[in-house]
This record gives structure tokens, C-alpha cells and sequence, in this order.
């Protein structure tokens, strides 16, 4: 089994997950058509609550996540393994099999797959295995587990998209495909403030600072290794908090100073940071309690500049009490 990594939702709510690289896309079947989910993965009863699209808890999810996360066992104690079943009929195209920490993905056409991550499968859940909706396809021992819905009709609008595996181009919102009454019961368990629950993970704005950015000596090929702790480490996005869509967010990969951080809510908003801005110091807090206020206590700072090419010049510090700071030797520059 993969170790798990506790990582940030919303506010300092600690979340498990271990990091989650993307499947290569088969060739599609010629079906094609609409996706319906007759079955839940679990009883929602069982469920404590789902995160939304677009999690950030570096260094394994530098970036927001492509996958929503069914918690039903946090901070509970020892329990009983929590049956998962299919919602909706296909044919498994791919597995990752890792114990009770496993990876496979169900291919319902041409157009729509999904996946589940961080189970242990079934008996029989292999390369070409024909699963009907309902059935049982695993069991999740640990505290939550991941699941994807990817639509070849969607491509969000990330500026390269070559540093992205197709699951993460063509991700698509999995509760609005579930019928009633249990779409209705699953987006009551989402922890997200506002009328939008799915969450979202492409904030690229070209010629701005928002959105993901890479290490400039990190290829786009490099970039897919969702379990490689130097891919995460030279990773960093500026979006919004999954819980809290009204705050944004800096996530860190690496600069010795990892994690995901608030800014004050005067800062600029990070669409509006261009290379006209110049320097640009960003005061990074604390997020603050679990569904809480937003923090307030300063953990340091980030300094920016864009360039015209689109080229990030950035340096994190650990500077609890300053308001300001200028570049050292040890800035670094990102790119898209």
C-alpha cells in the first residue's frame, strides 16, 4: 500500500490522500451517449461529507484536484470496512492494483468514464471485466476515497495543456450525472458555501498570475507524475478554496514552506496581477478553522513579478511579522 499523506480542505480540516497520477485514456469504444447513475458508490446515510472538485493540499495535490472525495470514517475510530459500488454499468479499462489502496476506471461508452481511487477491489476487477450498475466493485478501508468523472465532450481551458493527462483535461462534475433521490442526498454531504457544489479546478487566466504554474526546468512530460514528490515540489497554484470559493488561495509545492495558504481578503484579486503589476508581495496566513473564519496569523510572504513571455519570478520567505520584501538569490522563475 502507498502511504497516505494528510493534506488541507477548506479551512484546517486534514483530509487523506495519497497521491493520485492519472490513467492513460484507451482508444473509445464507437457508444456514445448521455450518463446516468442509477446506483451510489455508498449508502449517502454513511457518508460524513464530500469535497468538491479542485481540493489543494500540497505537496501530492499542489494543484486543485480532478477528483471529488467521499469521507465516511474521519476521526471515527476503528471501523468496518465500507462496501463501494458501481454507479453505472461498463467495462474496467484500467487498474492500478496496489492492495487496499488501488486505482481502476470503468469505461461506460465513448464518451464518459470514472474512476475510483484509494479501494480495495473486488474479486474480478480486472482489464476487461464487465460490471453492471449496482454491483459491488470494492470496499474502502481507509477514511475516504477518490472518485473521477472524465467527459470527452468537455476540455477546460488550462493555458499548456500539454502538462495534463486527459482525465484532467476532460474532467467533468460527477454528482449532477446521479438521479434523484440521490443526487439530491450526495450534494446535501458537499461541504462547499454557495449554490455552485461541484467545485472547479481550471483557473488559468492567461497573461495573469492566477492559476498553475511549473518549475521551468519541470517538462510538460514531468508534469503527469502526480506520485512524485518532485513533480508536486515544483508546482504552484493561485485559486480558490474548495470550501470556501470566496478566498483565495496559494498553494505550494516546495520553497521549504509547502502547504496552502490564505491571503487578506483586500489582497489583489489574482486576475487582476499582470506583468504591468511589477512586484507584487502576497502576506500568506493561516486558513483558519474548519469551516471557520478565514485566519488571520501571517506565515510568511511570497514575492511575484510577471513577465511580458508569461514567465513567473517568485521567492517565498518565512517572514512572520513583514509586510514587504524584495527578490534574492533564491528566486526562482515558473512558467505555464
Amino acid at each position: 500500500m502507498k502511504p497516505r499523506r494528510f493534506v488541507p480542505f477548506g479551512a484546517s480540516l486534514l483530509i487523506a490522500v495519497a497521491a493520485c497520477g492519472g490513467g492513460p485514456l484507451t482508444s473509445p469504444s464507437p457508444a456514445a451517449g448521455p450518463l446516468t447513475f442509477t446506483s451510489s458508490p455508498v449508502d449517502p446515510a454513511a457518508l460524513q461529507f464530500i469535497v468538491p472538485l479542485g481540493n489543494m493540499g500540497p505537496w501530492a495535490h499542489t494543484l486543485p484536484t480532478d477528483h471529488i472525495y467521499f469521507y465516511h470514517h474521519l476521526n471515527s475510530g476503528p471501523f468496518s470496512p465500507l462496501p463501494v459500488t458501481a454507479p453505472a454499468s461498463g467495462t474496467v479499462d484500467f487498474v492500478i492494483n496496489r492492495g487496499a489502496d488501488s486505482k481502476f476506471r470503468v469505461r461506460v461508452n465513448g464518451t464518459y468514464t470514472y474512476y475510483f481511487d484509494h479501494v480495495t477491489p473486488a474479486p474480478g476487477i480486472t482489464m476487461g471485466a464487465r460490471i453492471e450498475a449496482g454491483s459491488r466493485v470494492g470496499e474502502s478501508a481507509g477514511i475516504a476515497f477518490d472518485f473521477n468523472v472524465s467527459n470527452t465532450g468537455v476540455r477546460l481551458g488550462f493555458v499548456n495543456p500539454a502538462r495534463y493527462g486527459q482525465e484532467t483535461l476532460q474532467t467533468d462534475a460527477p454528482l449532477k450525472y446521479f438521479q434523484e433521490p440521490i443526487r439530491s442526498a450526495l450534494y446535501a454531504k458537499v461541504r462547499r458555501v454557495g449554490s455552485d457544489l461541484d467545485g472547479r479546478i481550471d483557473f488559468d487566466v492567461a497573461g495573469t498570475l492566477s492559476g498553475n504554474w511549473f518549475a521551468e526546468d519541470l517538462s510538460p512530460a514531468d508534469s503527469m507524475r502526480g506520485d512524485d514528490p518532485s513533480v508536486g515540489m515544483r508546482q504552484l497554484a493561485f485559486a480558490r478554496d474548495a470550501w470556501f470559493p470566496d478566498r483565495q488561495r496559494v498553494s505550494i509545492g516546495g520553497f521549504g514552506m509547502t502547504g496552502a495558504y490564505g491571503v487578506p481578503p483586500e489582497a489583489p484579486d489574482f486576475t487582476a496581477i499582470t506583468a504591468a503589476s511589477g512586484t507584487v508581495v502576497y502576506r500568506l496566513l493561516n486558513l483558519g478553522e474548519p469551516g471557520g473564519p478565514p485566519g488571520t496569523d501571517q506565515l510568511g510572504l511570497i514575492v511575484l513579478q510577471l513577465d511580458a513571455a508569461g514567465r513567473l519570478r517568485v521567492e517565498a520567505v518565512g517572514d512572520r511579522l513583514g509586510r514587504t520584501a524584495s527578490f534574492s538569490g533564491n528566486a526562482r522563475t515558473y512558467v505555464r
